[in-house]
């Protein structure tokens, strides 16, 4: 097949989705795993997940309608919701964690009086995102003013983090939640968990991540708590096969070119990639190449392989599931195709 191509492993999803799924009934009594579209929007990621349980949160309209096979969980999500979001999302039983008066407003006008319920998102650090923890005594009210009921609280604080990162942010959560004076449906406490390389690189386990979230949050067993984890789920579900074209030395360095760029390894993805020769025969022979993709961009590289290549050896990258494929760009070349691992 020509390279290069994303391989979908669903054995590997289906593995890392019962990771997950297995720590949430360890530690939690009610809970919902909510997979962010966002992360990786393949059909077949989508489905998977749906058969296994999954529920979904969305932060578009489009993203919505991709759920729409589903009969599990949905959340909709995000700081620019227009009318016809919000007209969707309350016509599909979609769960709407607001982001603003304005956004409540809106709500209001299409509910028309009707008693309508919803979450609210907070932030505890300035952002565009949620409100400010102050300002969220005034959102319930202003709700309750439109009857509109507030049942949850979202909370997200990043992506990648690490435990002492999360570990904060669980702690203002707790502190928020003890101001609160009157029974909530759901926590949800959005994604942030690593993937399997960052993990290992921050020398932590997502247990640890659920033992410190169970320690600090003490909820009642009735309220569920709501997860997102996009990232964990999908990131080495997929890897990207591509072909070294071009060696060549420039200066001091040695260039090994390959077909897949930052067009379809996104930087912005934080993703750590990890690349292989695939057949390597483990050679004495070895030097240190600058892997660069075949765009017209000078920061188009991609990191260092030390070992022995040549013209035409395929390489592995691994850990690609998580925005690559959603965030790939058609310049000067077409979105990579994906085949499926059977």
């Amino acid at each position: 097949m020509r390279t290069p191509y994303f391989i979908f492993k669903p054995v590997v999803l289906e593995r890392k989705y019962f990771e997950f799924d297995n720590l949430c009934k360890k530690y939690f009594k009610n809970y919902i795993i909510a997979y962010s579209v966002k992360t990786n929007s393949y059909p077949g990621v989508m489905k998977s997940l749906d058969r296994l349980g999954s529920g979904f949160d969305s932060a578009s309209i489009d993203e919505m309608k991709m759920t729409s096979f589903s009969k599990n969980k949905k959340f909709f999500n995000g700081p620019c919701k227009t009318i016809d979001e919000l007209k969707y999302a309350i016509k599909n039983n979609f769960i709407i964690n607001v982001d603003s008066l304005s956004e409540i407003g809106k709500i209001a006008e299409i509910t028309e009086g009707i008693p309508f319920e919803i979450g609210i998102r907070v932030s505890f650090k300035e952002s565009k995102f949620g409100f400010e923890a102050i300002k969220v005594k005034e959102a319930i009210e202003y709700a309750l003013s439109r009857n509109i009921k507030t049942k949850g609280f979202h909370f997200h604080a990043g992506t990648q983090l690490s435990l002492q990162q999360f570990e904060k942010n669980v702690i203002e959560t707790a502190k928020f939640l003890k101001s609160i004076d009157f029974p909530i449906d759901y926590i949800d406490i959005g994604g942030g968990f690593p993937d399997k390389f960052h993990l290992h690189n921050l020398g932590v386990t997502l247990e640890d991540y659920f033992k410190t979230l169970m320690e600090i949050l003490k909820i009642s067993p009735k309220t569920s708590i709501v997860f997102e984890p996009g990232r964990f789920l999908v990131s080495d579900a997929f890897d990207i096969i591509s072909k070294v074209h071009v060696i060549k030395k420039n200066y001091d360095d040695t260039y090994a070119i390959i077909d897949a760029g930052i067009n379809v390894l996104s930087k912005i993805s934080l993703s750590k990639f990890k690349f292989s020769k695939l057949n390597d025969k483990r050679i004495e022979r070895k030097q240190e190449y600058i892997l660069a993709g075949p765009l017209l961009f000078g920061n188009d590289v991609l990191g260092r392989y030390t070992g022995f290549l040549n013209e035409g050896d395929i390489m592995r990258i691994e850990n690609v599931g998580a925005y690559c494929y959603n965030l790939a760009w058609e310049i000067s070349y077409r979105k990579p195709k994906i085949i499926i691992e059977r």
